[in-house]
């Protein structure tokens, strides 16, 4: 039975190359001027990446230790990143959050959950970026972020239907059944088992009756059904569950409460129907800060930590060599190999292997190979453009293979993100050791596929997007993912150059300046200009540009032009400084 609790929760200017969307321009570098590492850090990565100055906001007095109160997060950051924006004429332009090294990695929540009946697998604490990402709800201490669907930006399998908004009665069934299927855990007495599964059965059955498109829900009813003796029942709720976007063949052939129905011919069919259905996911889609993309109608704020300096993590001299070899990974379109590894620890490999056939042949289509491995960690490899690992703990280094920059490597177990050690493997070791990004969970999350990022992130990567862009479609849930490494590395970007007419570097203003921009290597879709960091104006390919020197103070100023590209919204910028005179 403890399969359904996991299946229902699922529920001549300086060129630049092309990054996805956002850029340099669209995003915030928070830096912790009292931690050396931090400054450090930070101003690596500024000069790597063109972080405009405004565009970097240095607290003070942040927080020590690894985790702080939710309300302290909201005071002395979550509060000042957002007042900054606000008050910098930001708003409407940032769209990512870049913590430095210095920063605590996880938030206490434990106050927003007071009071609340929530499912056993909603722990706490929260990650720092993942709580950031979801800034709304998070300032409003909403624990609506907390919901395994909380995340709009999430691409999902096409075939799902849209999901009904849950109500509290719902949500009271949905503890009902929960806790009922629990006690039938537990119980020892197999009368006792009996009557609990009667009565989760029941709940399930008045939810499915709420909410029947949703195919997690309907498997778990067709498992308690069989379980109870409704063979035909369960038969029909299974099928009810396909039609609606069941698709984990391998789990439903594995699971023992079908066990009965394993022979009749009508279960047989729904199993060949879900081999023969194919898994597609929603197309990989630029981010935009102005959609309401968080659950509740909210806005969502992309969100990753440069790097995590300390003891049981990397080395500052770790942080910045994973920065400088991501940032030369941009465009470079990596002639590697995405691993799906298939390891023995099936609760850590099982809930992401749905994912890794059609994923797999997803890269095959873009061009990218992918290979499917038993195992746990590539042998002998010296070509891993990305990893998708299930295991507590590993040593890389004794795998003899190699990771190429740019690449994205995780491994899904508890504690992965618990930065200053948690027993288990963390996910600086895939940052030590080569790679452009990594993230795990900062507590036990329990293994649901909606806490971790799904094999389909190698897919939005591949497909152009940033790393940041790429992880934030992959994870429904990610309140608790602590997500580190360069946001805006993106191998598979196109190589794009822009110039400028109308205006050359150094020159010296008096008035306004027209300014004719143009981008080869990739369709502008339109271009926008930036004054010391601030966007000013934009036009349409073939349009001009218009720089007014009125109102800007006397002396040095930088003007960049920024070619937006595509359907991913590729950018690249030539930087322009010049003086007011």
């Amino acid at each position: 039975m403890r399969r359904l609790l996991v299946a229902f929760a699922l529920m001549l200017g300086l060129g630049s190359r092309g990054v996805g969307s956002p850029g340099p321009e669209n995003l915030l570098l928070v830096v912790n001027g009292d931690d050396p590492a931090s400054v450090s850090v930070a101003r690596l990565y500024a000069s790597l990446r063109s972080v405009p100055a405004g565009n970097i906001l240095t607290l003070r007095g942040v927080p020590k230790g690894g985790t702080i109160p939710a309300v302290e997060f909201r005071r002395s950051i979550l509060s000042p990143i957002l007042r900054t924006i606000k008050e910098r004429g930001l708003e409407g332009q940032i769209e990512c959050v870049a913590y430095s090294a210095g920063f605590p990695y996880a938030v206490d929540v434990s106050a927003d959950m007071a009071g609340k009946t929530l499912p056993h697998y909603i722990t706490q604490p929260a990650s720092l970026t993942g709580l950031t990402y979801l800034y709304e709800l998070a300032m409003a201490g909403n624990a609506a972020y907390l919901d395994m669907d909380a995340n709009g930006y999430y691409r999902d399998r096409t075939t799902r239907a849209a999901a009904r908004p849950w109500t509290d009665e719902d949500r009271a069934l949905q503890t009902e059944l929960k806790t009922a299927v629990a006690a039938a855990n537990a119980a020892k007495d197999p009368t006792e088992t009996q009557r609990q599964t009667a009565r989760a059965a029941a709940a399930a059955e008045r939810l499915a009756k709420r909410h029947p498109a949703l195919p997690e829900l309907l498997y778990d009813l067709a498992c308690l059904r069989a379980v109870t003796g409704d063979a035909a029942g369960a038969i029909r709720a299974l099928e009810q569950a396909v039609n609606a976007g069941w698709f984990d063949v391998t789990h439903t052939e594995a699971d023992p409460d079908l066990r009965s129905l394993r022979q009749r011919s009508d279960y047989r069919e729904l199993v060949s129907r879900m081999r023969s259905n194919p898994v597609i996911i929603q197309r990989t889609i630029p981010f935009h800060g102005s959609k309401r993309w968080g659950i509740g109608d909210t806005r969502v704020l992309l969100s990753a930590m440069l790097g995590y300096v300390g003891p049981n993590a990397n080395t500052e001299a770790e942080a910045l060599a994973c920065l400088k070899r991501s940032v030369a990974a941009d465009s470079s379109s990596p002639k590697g190999t995405v691993y799906f590894m298939e390891s023995d620890d099936r609760a850590r490999t099982g809930p992401r292997t749905w994912a890794f056939a059609p994923a797999r042949e997803a890269l095959r289509r873009l061009g990218v190979r992918a290979e499917i491995q038993k195992g746990t960690l590539p042998s002998g490899r010296d070509d891993v453009a990305g990893a998708v690992v299930g295991i507590a703990t590993f040593d890389w280094a004794s795998s003899k293979s190699r990771i190429l920059p740019g690449a994205f490597c995780d491994h899904l177990t508890s504690a992965a993100g618990v930065m200053t050690g948690g027993g288990q493997t963390l996910l600086s070791e895939w940052i030590r050791h080569g790679a452009a990004g990594s993230s795990g969970t900062v507590t036990e999350p329990y293994n649901l596929q909606a806490k971790f990022p799904t094999a389909f992130l190698h897919v939005h990567y591949a497909s152009g997007a940033t790393l940041v862009e790429a992880f934030y479609q992959s994870v429904a849930g990610p309140y608790q993912q602590l997500l580190v490494g360069d946001p805006l590395c993106a191998p598979w970007a196109p190589r794009i150059s822009v110039s400028v007419e109308g205006l050359k570097p150094g020159a010296a203003l008096r008035a306004s300046a027209s300014l004719t921009p143009k981008a080869t290597g990739a369709r502008a879709v339109r271009f926008e200009l930036y004054v010391d960091g601030r966007r000013v104006a934009s036009c349409q390919p073939g349009g001009e540009l218009r720089l007014e020197a009125a109102g800007l103070k006397r002396g040095p100023h930088e003007a960049r032009v920024v070619a937006v590209c595509g359907p991913m919204e590729h950018r690249a910028r030539a930087i322009l400084p010049f003086t007011v005179r």
